[in-house]
């Protein structure tokens, strides 16, 4: 990062703060899988539960994206999409 800041001062501070966003939104990500909503939204000081529904959307798209070419086997034992 030392680095950076010497040869790109602007650049190294947009990586500084989309770490920060990263980190925020990881943090909200994993939150909403375990913990209810509202106490994420309150954590978060999220205005809308609609914000917060935005990822728990996005956790519900992964999962929908994660299980499209689940196998699975029939009684007979065939295996099918």
């Amino acid at each position: 990062m030392e680095k950076l800041e010497k040869e790109n001062p602007g650049e190294a501070q947009n990586l500084h703060l989309a770490t920060v966003h990263w980190l925020r939104h990881t943090g909200i990500s994993d939150d909403v899988k375990i913990r209810p909503r509202e106490h994420v939204r309150d954590d978060a000081g999220h205005s809308s539960g609609a914000i917060t529904d935005k990822y728990v959307n996005v956790e519900l798209t992964a999962r929908a994206r994660s299980a499209k070419n689940k196998l699975i086997e029939s009684k007979n034992g065939k295996k099918r999409n």
